[in-house]
């Protein structure tokens, strides 16, 4: 018996074996490999010498319903439909065609400013995908580069975005510092790592928002034939940027000034597809984008939540601010900015005192709470943080904000209407904060001092030391007060923050990398080149 079923069995598999030779992959069951349709898939696919097919059937394929060759079809399309032996070979084509997801990449890094706008764009995205309003793709991935050990790190996985480590490249000041030296091996290793990401992702477009891992990620989608896609935050570019904006595919800035700064002509109707000065990339001028619940809060809903901020151990109930009462934000940085802290240190209990309806609002940044906390006495109408995560209450509950220059904290500004005073600081890349706050001041909606005129002007007084607040240039308290209490140059600041806001930059932008996207695609399979238009 055992002899008559190893009989059998041999006869079986050879049989199977002709038939596969004669008939090959003419049903699930007669495929090579077993049940599995990708490796099968791949055979036919390797000789057919199509890689992007390859892809395709690693992604899964749709059966064809009905016969005949579609529009549009390859040769892969005429071989399905005059052999049907190949049942889902067209179909390959087809889904490859349909673009089931759109993949994109985000390059972000270092500081917030880098990293809030990309996760703000990659918001838009998702929602396009959600609503099902993306252009010839069902749903949209989106990862992110970035490293371990910044602002991604943390805010990159709450938002609900993988992050994928690349090596950082920081840059020394001056540029010929001989910290530099190690730079260029430093900037090759960044940049073939990248490319090992850039391959096993495949995205359709990456998109440079700007920090320590934009530039390797950005020169490697250059490199794998991957189009690319800039967005300037600041109204002055850093040299990162700069560079890679004569390889980028589109440049998105948020002041036209930037434009100037890059050399290239602006497209004012939104088109795109318009090569720039010098083979730059055409540039569009969008904002910048902003997180989507900054525009939602409302001020009563704001005030309410944000009166919990002042509660104490101890009280009967929780304050309460008024519609009537005057709110106060002072934005010190997320590391603390020594300066701002000191004035505002010497200036805070004398407005306290003077008006019975202030509240201020205080994030001294995690390097200065400390020092503020031994300087400021505790008060009921104000609260000090080293760092404050629900940001929209404070912009909607707000009268007046001062901050630094950031170009993301500058363009919320706008969006909330909230006028400020701004203090740039003079130790960022390139001084790009002084021109954001200069565009500021152009615009109506703020008004600047600079980080000098704050100074004490003995330096050997310090804050810690407890002696009298030092002589400065310009009294921190004075322009509050001049503001502050006065609703006619409030009102006119606030119109002005609104009509130079740009609430809509991160669903421009994500529509410009669609457009981008798509464009490329069409371009890998020979299609005519066309004009790319946001949509």
């Amino acid at each position: 018996a055992a002899a008559t079923t190893t009989t059998t069995t041999r006869a079986a598999t050879t049989t199977r074996a002709r038939s596969n030779r004669d008939a090959p992959f003419a049903t699930s069951a007669h495929r090579p490999g077993g049940s599995s349709g990708a490796s099968w898939k791949t055979t036919v696919l390797r000789h057919l010498g199509t890689r992007r097919f390859a892809r395709a059937s690693r992604r899964g394929a749709m059966d064809l319903s009905a016969g005949g060759v579609p529009p549009g079809a390859t040769a892969l399309h005429a071989l399905a439909a005059a052999n049907p032996a190949y049942p889902n070979l067209a179909a390959m084509d087809l889904a490859e065609e349909s673009s089931p997801a759109l993949r994109v990449l985000f390059a972000a890094g270092g500081t917030g400013g880098h990293v809030f706008p990309a996760i703000a764009i990659a918001d838009a995205l998702r929602r396009m995908s959600d609503e099902g309003s993306l252009p010839a793709a069902a749903t949209a991935r989106i990862d992110f580069a970035g490293t371990d050990h910044h602002q991604e790190a943390t805010h990159v996985p709450a938002a609900g975005y993988a992050l994928h480590r690349v090596p950082a490249i920081a840059l020394a000041r001056p540029p010929l510092s001989w910290r530099n030296v190690l730079v260029p091996f430093k900037l090759a290793y960044a940049v073939a790592r990248s490319i090992a990401l850039i391959t096993r992702l495949a995205p359709d477009v990456v998109v440079g928002t700007g920090g320590y891992v934009s530039l390797p990620t950005c020169l490697a989608a250059k490199l794998c034939g991957v189009p690319l896609v800039i967005q300037e935050q600041n109204a002055y570019p850093g040299v990162a940027n700069r560079i890679l904006a004569k390889l980028a595919s589109l440049v998105c800035v948020a002041f036209a000034k930037a434009a100037e700064a890059f050399r290239m002509p602006i497209s004012h109707d939104g088109t795109l597809g318009t090569p720039g000065a010098r083979g730059g990339a055409p540039c569009v001028v969008r904002g910048n984008p902003i997180r989507a619940p900054l525009r939602w809060t409302k001020r009563t809903d704001a005030r309410r939540t944000l009166s919990w901020m002042f509660y104490r151990k101890g009280c009967a109930e929780t304050p309460k601010i008024q519609g009537t009462d005057r709110v106060l934000v002072v934005f010190g940085g997320s590391m603390g900015c020594e300066t701002l802290n000191d004035a505002m240190a010497d200036a805070v209990g004398g407005m306290l005192e003077r008006d019975p309806h202030l509240w201020v609002v205080w994030q001294t940044g995690r390097g200065g709470y400390e020092r503020v906390r031994s300087r400021v006495p505790s008060h009921p109408r104000l609260a000090v943080r080293s760092f404050i995560d629900d940001v929209e209450n404070c912009y909607a509950a707000a009268d007046l904000c001062v901050a630094r220059a950031g170009a993301v904290t500058c363009s919320e500004l706008l969006a909330c209407g909230l006028p400020s005073v701004l203090i740039p600081s003079p130790v960022v890349t390139e001084d790009h904060q002084s021109f954001n706050a200069k565009e500021m001041a152009d615009f109506g909606a703020a008004v600047e001092i600079r980080d000098c005129e704050l100074a004490p002007k003995d330096p050997k007084i310090s804050v810690q030391s407890g002696e009298p607040a030092p002589r400065r240039t310009v009294r921190l308290d004075y322009v509050i007060g001049e503001l502050l209490y006065d609703p006619e140059v409030l009102a006119g600041m606030r119109e002005a923050c609104l009509e130079a806001a740009a609430p809509e930059a991160a669903e421009a932008i994500a529509n410009d990398v669609v457009s981008v996207a798509l464009a490329a695609r069409r371009r890998r399979r020979g299609a005519p080149r066309e004009p790319c238009s946001s949509y």
